[in-house]
C-alpha cells in the first residue's frame, strides 16, 4: 500500500480493526469503515477513519463504503465463546459473504479476510499445523465453525482483479484490550 490509497475496514471500533485503522492512517491511506452505532463512528473517527453507517446485514452500506477503494480489510466478527447459532451464522459466515459481493461490486482489487486459528479446530489440538492444515466447519463450536466457512468463502472468492488473502491472528492483546486482559484480573 502507498500513502494515498484508500482502503475500507469493518471491526474498525474493535481492537484488531481500530489498530489498522491506525497504521494505514499514518501511513496516508484514505480510510472509510463501516460503523454500526454511533458509538463505533465516533471511535473510527477518533482513529482518523471516515464512518460509513451500516452493518454486516446492508450490503448498500458495504458497497458504498468500498466504492472507490482499493483495500478492504474484514475485521468483524462474533468472537463468543456462546450465543443464539443464528447470530454466529449471520455475522461470520453471511457477512463475510455479503462483504465479499459488496466489496467486489464496488471495485476493490484486493480483499482481506482476518481470520483466526480455531478455524482449524475441531475438538483436537493442532500440532505441527501450517497453511496446508483443513479447515474444520464440522467443529461442533460455533465460533470455529463459522469462521471456517467463513475462510472457505474467501479462499473460494479469489479471482484475477479481486485478490483475497487471509490471516489468522493468534491471542491478539495489549493496551486497551476488551476481551483478553480483563479476564485475566
Amino acid at each position: 500500500m502507498e500513502a494515498g490509497d484508500s482502503a475500507f475496514v469493518t471491526g474498525g471500533s474493535g481492537f484488531i480493526g481500530g489498530r489498522l485503522i491506525g497504521r494505514l492512517t499514518r501511513e496516508g491511506v484514505n480510510v472509510k469503515a463501516l460503523a454500526r452505532s454511533d458509538s463505533s463512528a465516533a471511535k473510527v473517527e477518533e482513529l482518523g477513519a471516515e464512518p460509513v453507517k451500516g452493518d454486516l446485514d446492508d450490503e448498500d452500506a458495504i458497497r458504498g463504503g468500498a466504492a472507490g477503494c482499493k483495500y478492504a480489510f474484514h475485521a468483524a466478527a462474533k468472537v463468543e465463546d456462546w450465543g443464539p447459532p443464528e447470530d454466529f451464522e449471520r455475522i461470520n459466515v453471511e457477512g463475510t459473504s455479503r462483504m465479499l459481493r459488496a466489496t467486489r461490486a464496488a471495485g476493490v482489487a484486493r480483499f482481506v479476510h482476518a481470520g483466526t486459528e480455531a478455524a482449524l479446530l475441531a475438538g483436537d489440538p493442532l500440532v505441527n499445523a501450517d497453511e496446508s492444515a483443513p479447515l474444520r466447519p464440522d467443529s461442533k463450536s460455533l465460533y470455529p465453525a463459522t469462521k471456517a466457512r467463513a475462510e472457505q468463502a474467501v479462499r473460494d472468492a479469489s479471482t484475477d482483479g479481486f485478490a483475497t488473502s487471509v490471516i489468522r491472528p493468534r491471542f491478539v492483546w495489549g493496551p486497551d484490550d476488551a476481551t483478553v486482559l480483563p479476564t485475566l484480573k
